[in-house]
């Protein structure tokens, strides 16, 4: 009984883990399935990052709204930066295919609130500008069994991109972009050494 619900407890530190190291709240679980031994799950099959259905939500300060659009070019390059970081970062085998004790994470992104206008090069009426952080996200985490498909965990979450003050630059919010991720996949193998008493 102790140690099933010592697993339990261990287990549910694994929907503690936010999207990002940059914030400070966890990321809520919207369900998780009861009684999952997580202990025997020691590898990864890392889907692409879901940028498909990706809504641009301006800020509320933005001039002409329905302008803004976001560039494809754009959410290949977050792809890459997912795919490469997550894998380098995880600290836990990524397999290709399924098979008994992998965990299938799919990560979409629902929507996002760029502080400035796509395509703007971080300046306005002439001016560099500096904004804390990126801006924000919306994204929905799915942990599942890799090989019976089965949903294990649920959740979705608005975080910001970045807390520190610097220039609006291509080049700084792939920085920010790049610690978010990083802070995902390092939560992740957080809870997944607890679990294995790592």
């Amino acid at each position: 009984m102790c140690t099933i619900r010592g697993k339990l407890v261990v287990g549910l530190v694994l929907v503690l883990f936010s999207l990002t190291a940059l914030a400070q709240t966890s990321m809520e679980p919207t369900w998780v399935k009861e009684g999952v031994d997580w202990s025997q799950y020691d590898k990864f099959l890392v889907k692409p990052l879901d940028i498909d259905d990706v809504r641009m939500v301006p800020p509320p300060w933005a001039e002409n709204p329905e302008t803004w659009e976001l560039n494809i070019e754009n959410l290949n390059a977050v792809q890459a930066i997912y795919r490469d970081v997550v894998k380098a970062e995880l600290g836990y085998p990524v397999v290709y295919a399924p098979a008994p004790g992998v965990l299938e994470l799919d990560v979409e992104i629902l929507s996002v609130t760029p502080w400035l206008r796509p395509g703007s090069g971080g300046t306005k009426d002439g001016m560099q500008v500096t904004t804390m952080g990126t801006g924000e996200l919306s994204a929905s985490v799915e942990i599942r069994d890799a090989q019976t498909r089965e949903l294990l965990l649920m959740m979705a979450s608005d975080k910001s991109v970045g807390e520190e003050y610097k220039e609006f630059t291509r080049a700084n919010n792939a920085a920010n972009i790049e610690k978010m991720f990083k802070g995902f996949a390092n939560r992740l193998r957080a809870a997944m050494d607890r679990v294995h008493g790592k």
